[in-house]
């Protein structure tokens, strides 16, 4: 169980886009410097963002990248799911056919399922702007 890489990342440059983006484009070379991402993954990562229409784009000298709204009115499941399948986030598929013995479909059924369940709850209640305000505090 685990958060992929690319919904990492996606997580990083949107943190770095709501902490000092918020009324000036941010650039993709500031992107790959200040959220540390690979420019190979930023760059489909953004495509993905602006897809989901979670960022918008401004070409230009003052160009780059924009949330669409504010960081408080964005989850880290919205974020998730505009680059990654939210499924692989619980490594179970849920398939029914695959699961005849009786003891594991209890296990997906009861703990699985549950799981996934508490898991996308917490992702749809964590907003992006928590993730800002807590970027630097342990």
């Amino acid at each position: 169980m685990g958060i992929t890489v690319k919904s990492e990342y996606a997580l990083r440059i949107m943190m770095h886009l709501a902490g000092c983006g918020q009324n000036n484009p941010v650039s993709l070379t500031n992107i790959l410097k200040e959220a540390k991402v690979p420019k190979e993954f930023a760059e489909k990562i953004v495509s993905d963002l602006r897809r989901a229409n979670l960022i918008v784009s401004a070409r230009g000298r003052k160009g780059g990248y924009q949330l669409t709204k504010p960081a408080n009115e964005m989850s880290v499941f919205e974020i998730m799911a505009a680059v990654d399948e939210p499924q692989k986030i619980i490594k179970c598929n849920f398939d029914e056919e695959c699961c005849s013995d009786p003891e594991s479909c209890a296990i997906r059924n009861l703990v699985w399922r549950r799981l996934w369940n508490n898991i996308i709850s917490t992702l749809k209640s964590i907003t992006l702007q928590e993730l800002v305000d807590n970027c630097h505090k342990e």
